[in-house]
């Protein structure tokens, strides 16, 4: 693995870890656990602009209530996350 998708792995998980708020953190570090190893370089780009958004719009997008121009397959990744 080259490092750079490495650094982007170690950040993603960094930020989706320490979120402020102990339910957000176990929400989105657990969500990030399960996938983060099956996705390419782009599908980690886009994941990483999706936990580095807040954390309303998080929780909303796992919903389906809020529509993002982010990757469908990490999307959907989250929303049958939220449903489990």
């Amino acid at each position: 693995m080259n490092s750079n998708k490495q650094n982007l792995i170690n950040k993603i998980k960094y930020r989706s870890h320490y979120r402020g708020t102990k339910e957000m953190d176990i929400f989105l570090s657990t969500f990030v656990d399960e996938i983060i190893n099956d996705l390419n370089l782009n599908e980690l780009e886009q994941l990483n602009n999706l936990v580095n958004l807040n954390d309303e719009e998080i929780i909303s997008i796992s919903k389906g209530s809020l529509k993002i121009d982010i990757d469908e397959k990490i999307l959907n990744f989250l929303i049958n996350f939220n449903n489990k």
